[in-house]
C-alpha cells in the first residue's frame, strides 16, 4: 500500500511507501518495536529537551524519550495521516492532517484530543503554527487557513483570491509570518495574519518547506531541489546552488544552528552558514526522507518512509565555511 505524503503528494505527486500492510497488528499506545518503526511513515516532529514527538501515517504519534533509543505510541484517536506538529512549549501541543483534523495536548504529547475536522472539505491540512497561547494557524491544500484563540476552537478564513496549495507557515518575529506554496506561492502578514500579501516568487514550482536560519535570514525549499534565501524576511530571494534535483521536503535549524534539509531519494542536506552553501549528507538509504531532528549530540535525525534513521554529524568547525 502507498500514501501520498503531506505537500509533497499534493504538490509534484512524490509516493511514500505506508506503514505496514493490513495484516501488521500495531498497538493502540505504548511501546513500538524496533522493526514497527522502521517500516513507520513518519513526516514531522518537534524536539523539546531530551523528549521527541512525532507524526505520522495513519495518525500516529509516537514519542521518544533517549533520542530515539526506543519509541512509543502516545494515546490518540484514531486519525487519517498526520503531515505536522508544532508546540508551544514544553506542555502544549498541535497536530495536524488529512480530513482537516486538527488534535490538540496538554501533557507533553502524551495524550491527544480530536478538537477540529472537516473530511467533507477535502482538504488536507499541511502545517500548524501554535504562535502564542491565544493564537495558532493551520494551512493545507486548496488554501486552506484556520486560526485559533485557545488551540481547541477554530475559524476558517479565505486569504487568497486562488486555490493554491498552503505547504508551510513560518514565524519571522515581530508579528511577521510567512506562507510558502504550491506554485511557488509566497504569501506574508506584518500583523500577525489580520492580512495578508502576495510576494513575487523566485520560482514557479511548489514549495514544500521553510526554514529561519539563526541570523534571521529566512530558506524556502521545494522541488527539484531548489533552494533560496531571503535576508529581508521574504520580500525579495536569491538562489542557493545544490547539484541534486531531489525534492526536498523538510528542514529543521538545530540547536547549534546548523541547518539540515531532507527530501527524496534519501537526500539530505546541510548548512553550517545560515544556509548561504550546503554539503550533502551521507544518509545510506535512498528512502525519501521528510523531516530532520537533533538527536544526541552529533547525531540527527532523518525520518520518512523508514521511520527514524540517526546519522551522525561531524562537528561544526569541519563542515563548510566555519572556523
Amino acid at each position: 500500500m502507498q500514501k501520498h505524503l503531506g505537500a509533497a503528494a499534493l504538490g509534484c505527486g512524490i509516493l511514500f511507501c505506508a506503514v505496514a500492510s493490513g495484516k501488521d497488528v500495531l498497538p493502540e499506545s505504548g511501546p513500538m518495536y524496533e522493526q514497527t518503526m522502521q517500516r513507520l511513515l513518519l513526516v514531522d516532529a518537534e524536539r523539546f529537551g531530551n523528549r521527541i514527538v512525532a507524526v505520522g501515517d495513519r495518525g500516529y504519534i509516537v514519542i521518544t524519550d533517549d533520542y530515539g533509543k526506543t519509541w512509543r505510541r502516545a494515546r490518540a484517536p484514531a486519525e487519517p495521516m498526520l503531515t505536522a506538529i508544532d508546540f508551544l512549549d514544553d506542555t502544549l501541543g498541535l497536530a495536524v492532517g488529512h480530513d482537516s483534523v486538527i488534535l490538540h495536548t496538554a501533557d507533553r504529547g502524551e495524550t491527544w484530543t480530536q478538537v477540529f475536522a472537516a473530511p467533507s472539505e477535502q482538504r488536507p491540512l499541511l502545517d500548524v503554527l501554535y504562535i502564542k497561547k491565544d493564537f495558532a494557524i493551520a494551512v493545507g491544500a486548496y488554501g486552506a487557513y484556520y486560526e485559533s484563540r485557545d488551540g481547541k476552537t477554530w475559524t476558517g478564513r479565505k486569504i487568497s483570491q486562488d486555490d493554491k496549495h498552503f505547504n508551510v507557515i513560518l514565524e519571522l518575529g515581530e508579528g511577521r509570518l510567512l506562507i510558502l506554496g504550491e506554485a511557488g506561492t509566497i504569501l506574508s502578514s506584518g500583523d500577525w495574519g489580520k492580512t495578508w500579501t502576495p510576494v513575487a516568487s523566485p520560482y514557479k514550482g511548489s514549495l514544500f518547506g521553510g526554514v529561519v536560519a539563526e541570523d534571521g535570514a529566512v530558506l524556502a525549499f521545494g522541488m527539484r531541489g531548489r533552494i533560496f534565501r531571503s535576508k529581508d524576511k521574504g520580500a525579495t530571494w536569491s538562489g542557493v546552488e545544490n547539484a541534486s534535483t531531489a525534492a526536498l521536503i523538510g528542514g529543521e535549524k538545530l540547536p547549534d544552528g546548523s541547518i539540515v534539509l531532507a527530501g527524496g531519494s534519501g537526500v539530505a542536506l546541510v548548512s553550517r552558514d545560515n544556509g548561504m552553501t550546503f554539503q550533502p549528507l551521507q544518509t545510506g538509504t535512498t528512502r525519501a526522507l521528510a523531516k530532520a531532528i537533533q538527536g544526541e549530540s552529533g547525531v540527527v535525525l532523518l525520518l520518512g518512509e523508514a521511520g527514524p534513521r540517526a546519522v551522525k554529524l561531524a562537528p561544526r568547525r569541519a563542515v563548510g565555511t566555519e572556523q
